[in-house]
């Protein structure tokens, strides 16, 4: 290479240089200007909302981005207090409330310095991507005195307004078990509802549904409850019975309504059968059902022939439940899941549901007129004078409702035996019809007349005595277990 071209060379090389310098000399300068920039523009964002809110706040759902503390003061009282609610009800009715007439007032004193606090100015440039969400708790003081005035006005909590909530429940309809809904009624829960107009005045709203705010008594038990479910599926298994008892005083159903009920529940809600607590159940309900079934002794009205009304106490008719043997028969039905009629496992007679359980064949005897009847399918079919027992304690024939326990031909009657071994008296009679312990109907061959007062001096021990024709009858017609009715 020649020396020319050598300065050539070295020229180009050094103008090389020269541009490269100048072009990271202008790079170096731009950085700066845009640092510089950067920080112009930050220091003015900084100094801008320094002392004021940052972009994307709310308080209480109102708005106060970029508002100093002032106005931040004058635009929540101005939002909270200066407006009415309108308050809609279940019923889709709607009421309104007055701020003024609610003793709200806006708070000076409030906390939303220590809200301001929150907010780091020196990062006030998130406030762009990012929101601020608060909420001031003492944003109003409460008057309640006047609150209360104000609640007192609004026709929705008026007692006749509201309807208790129902809690979802397991129901028997139609032999099945299923889950009725809960029903929300219309009950307002005052101290929550106070709160959601004090929330509604704080938040700026002008309409609150006061059931979506939680202003409402709800149900403590929902169609989805895990336990109600539990509880289904058990009854399905084990109280799907449907039982019926006839009583004197009305029918008495036994169904799944009250079976479930009889279900235990253990630590993890699940309902099962616990056999001790399911026959405690059980015997609880034989003992109240027998107070509808037990009646020997009792009093008792009865419509009589030609519709003659008497009421009878004491006697041995009538039934009473044996409740161990009764509980035993319910359960296993219980458990076979039985549908239909069942009676009462009891003892003693009882010959009809009607009549006070005497139905419409029966004897009557009338102490007062010493005169006997014997009524079939409510018809006198026979009657007759009769002379019962001596109007003495010993050998008075007691009143009551009896039943005939034995009937026999050609029996010879006696008394209580004597200390020596003899009988007070041995009469022997073709009828003998046995209703009270050894009082009955017989025939008394040796009267020839009967009626009358005979009976208060010439009566019986205690028995029926018939002229012997009419003992007769009686004894071809009358049947063991018919009732008889002794009265005056």
């Amino acid at each position: 290479m020649s020396g020319e071209e050598k300065n050539i060379d070295i020229k180009d090389k050094e103008t090389k240089r020269k541009k490269k310098f100048s072009h990271q000399k202008q790079l170096q300068l731009r950085i700066i200007i845009i640092v510089a920039l950067i920080i112009g523009i930050y220091f003015v964002g900084f100094f801008y909302y320094n002392g004021k809110f940052l972009n994307h706040t709310t308080i209480n759902n109102i708005d106060v981005s970029q508002l100093t503390m002032s106005k931040a003061h004058k635009t929540l009282q101005q939002k909270m207090i200066g407006h009415s609610v309108d308050l809609t009800f279940v019923d889709n009715e709607k009421e309104t409330v007055k701020v003024d007439e609610c003793g709200l007032s806006y708070n000076q004193n409030n906390h939303i310095n220590d809200l301001f606090a929150k907010q780091n100015h020196w990062l006030w440039f998130v406030s762009f991507f990012d929101s601020y969400d608060y909420t001031l708790e003492d944003a109003v003081t409460v008057d309640q005195e006047k609150l209360n005035d104000c609640l007192s006005n609004l026709k929705h909590l008026d007692k006749d307004m509201q309807v208790a909530p129902v809690d979802a429940q397991v129901v028997y309809k139609d032999k099945d078990f299923t889950i009725e809904k809960e029903d929300n009624g219309s009950t307002i829960d005052v101290e929550k509802f106070k709160n959601v107009i004090i929330t509604a005045f704080t938040n700026g709203q002008s309409e609150v549904n006061v059931f979506d705010e939680g202003g409402y008594v709800l149900p403590k038990v929902t169609a989805e409850d895990a336990s109600l479910k539990s509880l289904l599926t058990a009854a399905k298994e084990h109280a799907n019975a449907s039982l019926t008892y006839e009583t004197m005083n009305g029918k008495v159903t036994l169904d799944g309504n009250t079976i479930k009920d009889w279900l235990s529940i253990n630590e993890q809600g699940q309902y099962y059968r616990d056999e001790t607590t399911f026959k405690e159940k059980a015997t609880e309900f034989v003992k109240k059902l027998s107070k509808k079934i037990n009646n020997i002794g009792t009093t008792r009205t009865y419509t009589l022939a030609n519709g003659r009304k008497v009421t009878v106490s004491g006697g041995n008719y009538g039934l009473k439940v044996n409740t161990e043997k009764e509980v035993e028969g319910l359960l296993a039905d219980i458990k076979a899941n039985k549908q239909g009629t069942r009676s009462a496992v009891t003892s003693g007679v009882q010959a009809s549901l009607s009549n006070s359980g005497i139905g419409n064949t029966y004897a009557e005897v009338d102490l007062t007129k010493q005169h006997m009847y014997y009524v079939k399918n409510g018809s006198v079919v026979l009657e007759s004078d009769c002379v019962t027992g001596t109007n003495t304690p010993s050998r008075k024939t007691p009143p009551g409702t009896y039943y005939v326990y034995f009937k026999q031909r050609n029996r010879v009657l006696r008394g209580t035996r004597n200390p020596d071994g003899t009988w007070p008296y041995e009469t022997p009679v073709s009828y003998w019809m046995a209703f009270n312990k050894g009082i009955g109907f017989h025939d008394a061959y040796w009267r020839k007349t009967f009626g009358g007062q005979i009976y208060q001096n010439n009566g019986s021990h205690g028995c029926v005595n018939l002229p012997p024709k009419v003992a007769a009858q009686l004894y071809s017609l009358i049947k063991t277990n018919t009732p008889v009715v002794v009265h005056y």
